[in-house]
């Protein structure tokens, strides 16, 4: 079926990224090892990790990181509650807001989107209940 099942964030500092994450959305991240490769279980089983650009587990031939450029992947997390909240939190965090929370019609929702510290961008859904 080609399901999408991972999706990895690089970032040199794989520690302060799991403290990141942990904090903004109350993730639990483990380690696999730790330092190297974090994976986080967001509440549906694992989702996405954290791979550390000088490891680059499990590439087998890891390559020197290079600085980004132009667009990048958006990564959207359902959230429970108005996205505003959550990028308010990123920000003091260290993230840098790439847009307030607006409502979006086509897919009837409310995003906000960010950088976090390390160059990737979150968008943060939400859908009030009983729509």
């Amino acid at each position: 079926m080609n399901t999408l099942v991972f999706v990895d964030l690089p970032t040199p500092d794989i520690e302060a990224s799991t403290a990141f994450y942990k904090e903004l959305f109350g993730w639990e991240i483990n380690g696999r090892p730790q330092g190297v490769f974090h994976e986080i279980l967001p509440g549906d089983g694992p989702t996405l990790g954290l791979w550390s650009e000088r490891e680059q587990v499990p590439d087998p031939a890891p390559r020197a990181p290079q600085p980004r450029s132009g667009f990048q992947p958006r990564t959207y997390i359902l959230v429970d509650g108005p996205p505003g909240e959550y990028l308010n939190r990123a920000v003091i965090l260290g993230a840098t807001a790439l847009w307030e929370q607006s409502y979006w019609e086509e897919f009837d929702g409310h995003h906000a989107s960010f950088l976090d510290p390390w160059g990737n961008q979150i968008v943060m859904w939400w859908r009030p209940a009983g729509r």
